[in-house]
């Protein structure tokens, strides 16, 4: 079958990478894709993104299944568009799309859900129009977490260490208004532990666990700087065991997908479940409705058998296909420009040359985000310019592993985390 996979990063060349392995697929197709991605069965589709553009791809290339990697994507309602066209697509509806887009339903939904989450509060009418009195609710949070709530490409949350750094983040906020604002803004209470993602394939109520990863938002070692689209994963998390991952499917995603029903928006498509753990306390952090990106570079890796047809058939809710694991450990290490991850008015370097060293160690992949191919070869196009991906049996071994390959991937002004997948 030919699929087709929508998005430019990281996320969308792993699943082009991984896919194209599988028996049942002929050929992947990406749109709009990125100069870095290449394989035998993988095609970049440079056109521009728009309804007609789409029907006409998919009529020429005879496609069968969509994949959408971006969430914008799903918000401008490809699911919908392929439920006219009667094709496969693995992702929500547009409706079932605001689980992820707007962080006030998400809340909302969870508190009504009976979800269990932090408290939270929307103050989104006193940050236009009532600043003063903005400003005095972070005297209400011990650890004032700010979030933007419409789609801010990962930038949009602001952990605080205390009232007085929430305050200095509400006034830059309001001085350089960011993306996704216009939805609103919501203050919650922050809550201590260790961070884990967990995966879930989904059609209705019925769900296929895919995989546990951490992810690495900070930009810095040791967790510091401003929130990032992500400088890391590594999958499995090792502590995650069969009784966690029960827990979580009957106290949160049985809830959400129930919940989604009841709303008549039946979710279809990976549910991310964004989860802070302290002992045997769990809070609901976030949802993503789609693929997550690094996590995507680690978890894909570590699935064996054809995925590309297990994919498909969730779209029918047919689970009938037991999806197996490699008894491995999978890192990705990112490689940042200059300047990333852009807040408040920084400056991401673009158009430095990008060497790469022919001998790149065994189990492992070069994962190409933000490139453009010029004549002097690939450059920098973006902030998250590319990552390495390495697996093994031993996690320590696939660690030293991808960071050894990744020296062997160069840029002016790279930056990366050196900790990702050391203290778990």
């Amino acid at each position: 079958m030919n699929v087709l996979i929508l998005g430019s990063g990281g996320r969308e060349h792993t699943i082009a990478w991984r896919l194209s392995s599988d028996p049942t697929c002929t050929r992947v197709y990406i749109w709009p894709g990125n100069d870095g991605m290449e394989g035998e069965k993988i095609e970049t589709l440079p056109d521009s993104f728009c309804r007609e553009n789409f029907e006409e791809i998919i009529k020429n290339k005879k496609i069968h299944l969509v994949i959408p990697g971006a969430e914008k994507y799903l918000y401008e309602g490809i699911s919908d568009w392929c439920r006219d066209l009667k094709l496969a697509c693995f992702g929500p509806s547009s409706n079932a799309s605001e689980l992820e887009k707007s962080k006030l339903f998400s809340k909302k939904f969870m508190i009504e859900s009976g979800i269990p989450t932090s408290r939270f509060v929307d103050f989104s009418d006193d940050f236009q129009n009532n600043f003063h009195k903005a400003l005095s609710l972070t005297e209400e949070f011990k650890k004032p977490v700010i979030k933007i709530s419409g789609p801010s490409l990962g930038k949009g949350v602001f952990v605080c260490s205390d009232s007085e750094e929430a305050r200095s983040i509400l006034g830059k906020l309001k001085d350089e208004p960011q993306p996704g604002m216009e939805e609103g803004i919501l203050m919650e209470e922050g809550v201590t532990g260790k961070e884990v993602s967990l995966f879930y394939a989904c059609s209705d109520e019925k769900y296929s666990y895919l995989g546990s990863a951490q992810d690495y938002k900070r930009v810095f070692d040791g967790d510091r700087g401003p929130n990032t689209g992500g400088m890391g994963a590594i999958s499995p998390v090792p502590w995650v065991n069969d009784d966690f991952i029960s827990k979580v499917s009957q106290k949160i995603l049985e809830p959400t997908l129930k919940g989604m029903k009841k709303m008549d928006t039946p979710f279809v498509g990976i549910l991310f479940l964004g989860l802070m753990v302290n002992e045997d306390e769990i809070n609901l952090l976030e949802y993503n409705v789609r693929f997550g990106d690094p996590e995507t570079q680690v978890l894909l890796p570590l699935i064996e058998g054809d995925l590309t047809n297990f994919i498909l058939n969730c779209c029918s809710g047919n689970f009938s296909q037991e999806l197996k694991f490699k008894k491995q450990t999978a890192v990705h290490v990112v490689k940042a420009a200059k300047g990333y991850p852009g807040l408040f008015g920084e400056e991401v370097e673009k158009g430095q040359l990008i060497k790469i060293q022919n001998n790149l160690l065994d189990k492992s992949k070069i994962i190409f985000s933000g490139v453009k191919k010029m004549k002097e070869g690939l450059v920098t196009n973006g902030g998250r310019v590319l990552g390495v991906t390495s697996w093994s049996k031993d996690r320590f071994e696939a660690l030293q592993t991808c960071y050894e390959s990744l020296e062997k991937v160069q840029f002016k002004g790279e930056h990366f985390r050196k900790d990702i997948g050391k203290n778990l």
